[in-house]
């Protein structure tokens, strides 16, 4: 049987350290968080009775709770004199402070005031804009129909001369002067649309188109009663022709 040789054999007790404030401030000042298990074990309190340990830390902690009112009345001096300045009714800092907060309020009032009225004329702005903008559009739209009326009266003149030549010729063509008749009255239809646009101007250009108007819409009228007796007289070879005439009654009323 083998014996350890007496070099071998380590016969020293552990050292534990001693309870103290040091002991803590030396854990706390660590960045890590503080742990329960590696202070006790890393000062060997595994081997002190848990009796004297809670004792041991039980004198520690009064001991602290009686020294903090000393460490606070040795330095109770020091407050007051960092205080004095921000206490005394009548010392230059309390009146500064005073007068900054008085300059923030009215600033503060100032500015409230300024962001309501420019907001007030800001929106009144935008409406004058908005409204401006709309009138203008409205014009440009009248515009462009005011533009338009003489071309179209125009076309609308020599489609109604060819209708109207057409209704006398013997044989008539059902197929050609079906979609003439079509075409000139959705023209015409067009053109009543925009005098309707232009219905608040009362310039003497726009007299002078609305008469062209009247004199073009008689003369399509009486094309119609012609191409009417035409399709009563031959109701069979003309039944495209009387479908459209009937459209254009029916729409007119």
């Amino acid at each position: 049987m083998d014996f350890l040789e007496e070099d071998e054999i380590d016969l020293d007790l552990p050292t534990i350290s001693e309870i103290n404030r040091d002991l803590f401030v030396d854990q706390t000042h660590q960045e890590k968080e503080f742990d329960v298990d590696n202070f006790l074990i890393n000062n060997n309190f595994q081997y002190v009775p848990l009796d004297s340990l809670i004792h041991d830390l039980s004198g520690l902690s009064k001991e602290l709770e009686h020294g903090l009112p000393d460490k606070i009345a040795g330095k109770y001096d020091d407050y007051l004199k960092f205080c004095q300045p921000y206490t005394d009714e009548d010392s230059q800092s309390i009146l500064e402070i005073r007068k900054t907060k008085t300059d923030l309020n009215r600033f503060i009032t100032q500015l409230d005031q300024l962001t309501h009225n420019e907001f007030l004329r800001t929106q009144s702005t935008i409406d004058e804009t908005i409204s401006y903008l709309r009138k203008l559009d409205s014009m440009i739209r009248q515009l462009q129909n005011h533009s338009q009326l003489p071309q179209l009266i125009q076309l609308a003149k020599e489609m109604s001369t060819c209708l109207h030549a057409m209704c006398g010729t013997d044989p008539m063509d059902p197929v050609l002067i079906t979609e003439l008749t079509a075409q000139l009255h959705n023209l015409m239809r067009r053109i009543r649309h925009l005098f309707d646009t232009l219905s608040d101007l009362n310039s003497p250009f726009l007299k002078h188109q609305r008469n062209e108007y009247q004199g073009l819409l008689q003369e399509f009228q009486i094309s119609l009663k012609l191409l009417t007796a035409r399709c009563l007289e031959d109701p069979n070879d003309n039944q495209k022709l009387s479908k459209v005439l009937i459209f254009i009654l029916n729409s007119s009323r």
